[in-house]
């Protein structure tokens, strides 16, 4: 079994609202014990519970890609929204790494200040946990192969048909604009993303890839892969389909996909006809691979970023003041820090 490693923020406590946190919970839990019983036609999607005080924090069940199994997402929400209720919004998809081991125990994805850097430029975000991860739970269908015999081609379309659901459900809801939506991802999350942009959805203006990848640290060697061949090829099929422009974002010292593998699938996407725009980043922290863990990567891709959402949006990006949050981000887990992720 091989692993890669993947960037959960993880969080279930809001420090500043221990009361409305209690009830975020208990809601969780009963949507999963609810959930986890009913089929497809008697499954209840959309909010669950109240929100949370940071960046209008909320539980949500969606459809994902097989009948009759659902996926648990967290969601936050710009704070104007309240006061106009008729404005729709854009709506980026963030999606998660794997961590293999943990996989199962995992809290629900937040990325605290990915998320966050969105919402300030008016963005709805959604962090779907997809099937065999976390309160979703389930058998990790997205893995497909062994490291011998790897195919991440298959794997990245299975996790891609969860991030399809999510955003054909999302872009149905009244405050999320129609054909507006970012698709990002970290890791295997990244990898997914590139297989959705093959798709090619309406809703898609455009993807974000962070260190985008399958097969890293093939047993448990630094810059060593899984079927590293196939997943050159994966990204060449991929691009040769994917006509939506792609914004990639590699590390340096990112010791699952480094710079020289990135280069190799960025240069098979765009061979194939794809549209990718990569940047290698400057080292970054003790291992490049968490560049979208906190907050000093704003200053590191946020201006590539910030231009290239003004280019798929066709105009001027808005972009709140600064603030505090209204409740302290909780440190990475020991699982984000230690884990490896498929």
């Amino acid at each position: 079994m091989t692993f890669v490693r993947g960037t959960f923020l993880s969080r279930l406590s809001d420090r500043s609202g221990q009361l409305v946190n209690k009830m975020l919970m208990a809601a969780m839990m009963l949507a999963v014990a609810l959930c986890g019983s009913a089929n497809a036609a008697e499954q209840q999607f959309g909010a669950f519970g109240p929100e949370g005080s940071r960046m209008r924090e909320q539980l949500w069940i969606l459809p994902s890609g097989e009948e009759g199994r659902s996926l648990r997402a967290t969601v936050f929400r710009p704070e104007d929204e309240a006061s106009e209720p008729n404005k729709k919004y854009p709506l980026v998809v963030i999606n998660h790494g794997t961590d293999e081991a943990t996989r199962l125990a995992v809290a629900m994805p937040v990325y605290y200040w990915l998320s966050r850097w969105f919402v300030e430029r008016g963005y709805v975000v959604v962090l779907p946990q997809r099937r065999g991860h976390g309160a979703t739970g389930g058998a990790l269908s997205e893995s497909i192969g062994s490291c011998q015999q790897p195919n991440h081609y298959a794997s990245g379309n299975i996790a891609a048909d969860d991030i399809a659901a999510t955003v054909n459900y999302m872009t149905q809801q009244p405050f999320i604009a129609q054909k507006a939506t970012i698709v990002a991802g970290i890791s295997t999350g990244g990898w997914a993303s590139l297989a959705l942009a093959a798709r090619n959805l309406p809703q898609v203006q455009g993807v974000v890839n962070f260190a985008g990848g399958r097969g890293g640290h093939a047993y448990g060697r630094s810059n060593a892969i899984c079927g590293k061949p196939e997943l050159v090829a994966a990204a060449h099929k991929y691009g040769g389909t994917a006509r939506e422009p792609s914004i990639w974002f590699y590390s340096e010292n990112d010791s699952y996909f480094g710079p020289a593998l990135a280069q190799e699938l960025a240069q098979a996407w765009n061979g194939a006809g794809g549209n990718a725009e990569e940047h290698i980043l400057p080292a970054y922290g003790n291992d490049g691979h968490s560049i979208a863990d906190d907050r000093q990567g704003w200053d590191i891709w946020g201006p590539s970023l910030d231009a290239f959402l003004t280019k798929v949006r066709g105009g001027q990006l808005e972009v709140a003041a600064e603030h505090q949050p209204s409740s302290p981000p909780v440190e990475t887990s020991a699982i984000a820090t230690t884990g490896a992720t498929r």
